[in-house]
């Protein structure tokens, strides 16, 4: 995706320390803008609504409650994506839950600087930020629920299109690449993904994609 202008980006986190960390790594690239940053779940619904392209959240704070923050930013900023951010894999009943609130993506904070960019970008661009350990954690999670135990095995109703969009989902690009890479209309990528939601009984595009990374359907991406 072509931009005239930085990614305008917001940081709501407990640790000082690591909000500067990521601010200072974000504006280095010349690629991002920091519009503010910080702890308090008030403060951080003032800075959502300059309406940035993506607000990057802690799920553990104490200070507010990340679930209702992601709730209000989610209906106040519908085109505004969240990446929360997360001290262990173990928190992942509670990333569940913000998933299922349309949060974009999760990140621990043990991150490696050049993938914390990657995934910014790949999250700027319509995709989805992932740290592979706790995918893991929540396929561990969605297995564990009886509505997917239930619904995965409906994946034979997929059809072979719908299959193919699944691989590339589960890889976490954006609808626009997806439908570069099989040469098909975003538009049609959108229907499939819809049809792929309904048949396997998920309710947000992350849960799907944590779903079928786990199952296999994951693609090894190459340059397009």
């Amino acid at each position: 995706m072509e931009r005239n202008r930085p990614v305008s980006v917001v940081l709501v986190d407990e640790y000082p320390l690591f909000r500067k960390a990521m601010a200072d790594l974000l504006v280095s690239t010349g690629e991002f803008q920091v519009l503010g940053q910080t702890s308090e779940g008030d403060t951080a619904l003032g800075l959502a609504s300059l309406g940035p392209d993506i607000v990057v959240m802690s799920l553990e704070a104490e200070e507010y409650s990340a679930l209702e923050l992601l709730k209000k930013i989610k209906y106040r900023q519908r085109n505004t994506r969240v990446v929360m951010v997360m001290s262990s894999a173990n928190s992942s009943g509670q990333l569940m839950r913000a998933i299922r609130l349309d949060a974009n993506g999760y990140l621990l904070r043990t991150i490696s600087p050049t993938d914390f960019i990657e995934q910014m970008k790949k999250t700027a661009n319509g995709g989805m930020a992932a740290s592979e350990k706790v995918t893991t954690a929540l396929a561990e999670k969605l297995r564990g629920d009886t509505y997917a135990i239930e619904e995965v095995r409906k994946v034979s109703a997929l059809t072979s299109r719908e299959q193919d969009v699944l691989g590339y989902v589960a890889s976490g690009i954006s609808n626009q690449e997806i439908a570069k890479r099989l040469g098909i209309s975003e538009g049609t990528v959108k229907v499939h993904v819809k049809h792929t939601l309904k048949k396997l009984n998920f309710r947000s595009r992350v849960e799907l994609a944590v779903w079928a990374a786990e199952h296999g359907f994951k693609v090894k991406m190459k340059p397009s």
